[in-house]
């Protein structure tokens, strides 16, 4: 039974495939009669030779349009050809003027350079024969100082701070003024001489008790006659056993001004002007109790005439703005002018003759006088006891050695405190 379904079922489907086979070939054979019918038909024919004319003109427009744009493209490379040709003309020429500049910045560059070197050379030559001069000039001023040669001439010789106006009259005495050299006189420095003026040397707290006292009345009690020379005395020593080592001193002043232009000024005078020349070159750029010294030359004509003699029997009529010297007394009256009997004539008689040219420093100055005048009455009435009790004190210890100059205690008994000079190399 089994195979027999299965012989069956195998026969079926040889069948139903035979039948398909047929009517595929039915099929086709009808299909390729329509085409033949379709291909041969009139219609057919015409449409298929409108779809040639259309596929032809088609093709003839791409082939124009192609053409056309393709002339089109050649125009414009044309164009754009000449256009770079252009350009690069213009570039090459911009290349041309930027090297030839190049070229004028290069040579004025080496034009700069060559006269760089030229005046740095010039600059090398000047600075050597400036040092041959230094030296040549230090080698005639060792010479002079040491008695070997004559004294230079470029060294003697003179300044002046306005030519053509008249001598300030305390310049040209004291050597130094109120208004520096704002001075409307003229003021004459000499290139060397035998006197040394050190601004400012001598600092002490008596001389700064000037502005303090407008503010504090009894600011004069830390400080008494007697202590302020002993600190000087002090002070000279130290000084004098330097200055003394460059040649020999006939006068030596500090000053006790309390103007600032005056004030703590040290005036020394030598025998000659090498041993002035010799304390010149070894004070500059030194240091003295931690500041610099500078020093110059100046001329006093007459110690008689610079000092103020009226202030020794402390009747100097301008006090404090005196703009005459008023010194501290040496011990021993060492390297110091006596006072003379008509000094303090030929002072006040200097006084009246600069009358002009210290009226406008009365005008600079009343106001602080009209201040100072109230206070320093209490002052002296407060001085008073005190200084006559130094008086009596001093005199009891006075020795023959001594000078005669009130108000100056005994320095025998006095060690002298070390010395405190330094140099630059130090």
């Amino acid at each position: 039974m089994k195979k027999h379904k299965i012989l069956r079922n195998k026969w079926k489907k040889i069948r139903r495939k035979l039948r398909r086979q047929d009517k595929a070939v039915k099929r086709e054979e009808f299909l390729q009669k329509q085409e033949h019918d379709r291909l041969n038909s009139p219609t057919y024919q015409k449409w298929v030779k409108s779809q040639e004319e259309s596929e032809k003109f088609e093709q003839n427009e791409n082939e124009r349009i192609v053409a056309m744009q393709y002339s089109k493209w050649v125009e414009r490379e044309c164009a754009a050809i000449e256009e770079w040709k252009s350009l690069q003309k213009k570039l090459e020429k911009i290349k041309q003027e930027k090297a030839q500049k190049e070229l004028l910045i290069k040579l004025e560059w080496e034009r700069e350079q060559n006269k760089i070197k030229e005046t740095e050379e010039n600059k090398k030559k000047e600075e050597q024969q400036r040092e041959e001069i230094n030296a040549k000039f230090i080698e005639e001023i060792e010479m002079y100082i040491n008695n070997l040669g004559p004294l230079p001439e470029s060294i003697n010789v003179g300044t002046s701070t306005r030519p053509d106006q008249p001598l300030c009259p305390f310049f040209s005495k004291v050597a130094a003024c109120r208004f520096r050299d704002n001075c409307s006189r003229n003021h004459v420095r000499p290139g060397i001489s035998n006197t040394l003026l050190i601004p400012g040397f001598y600092k002490n707290f008596e001389l700064n008790m000037r502005y303090e006292r407008e503010f504090d009345i009894d600011i004069s009690l830390e400080c008494d006659e007697k202590e302020a020379y002993e600190k000087f005395y002090e002070f000279f020593e130290d000084i004098l056993v330097e200055l003394r080592s460059y040649g020999q001193i006939i006068e030596l002043n500090v000053c006790r001004n309390q103007e600032i232009h005056l004030m703590g000024n040290v005036y020394v005078q030598y025998r000659s002007r090498r041993h002035s020349l010799k304390a010149y070159r070894n004070l500059c750029g030194r240091f003295y109790g931690g500041r610099k010294i500078t020093a110059e030359f100046c001329t006093i004509p007459s110690w008689s005439e610079a000092v103020c003699g009226l202030f020794f029997r402390k009747m100097c009529p301008k006090g404090k703005n005196c703009n005459y010297l008023h010194l501290y007394k040496n011990p021993g009256g060492k390297y110091q002018s006596k006072p003379q009997k008509n000094r303090n004539e030929n002072s006040s008689h200097g006084h009246r003759e600069n009358s002009s040219h210290s009226h406008r420093e009365n005008k600079y100055n009343s106001s602080k006088r009209e201040r100072e005048h109230s206070r320093t009455n209490t002052e002296r009435k407060s001085s008073s006891n005190r200084e006559k009790r130094s008086m009596d004190s001093s005199s009891q210890r006075e020795t023959l050695n001594t000078p005669q100059w009130d108000n100056t205690p005994d320095r025998s008994n006095k060690s002298s405190g070390p010395l405190n000079w330094d140099s630059d190399d130090d």
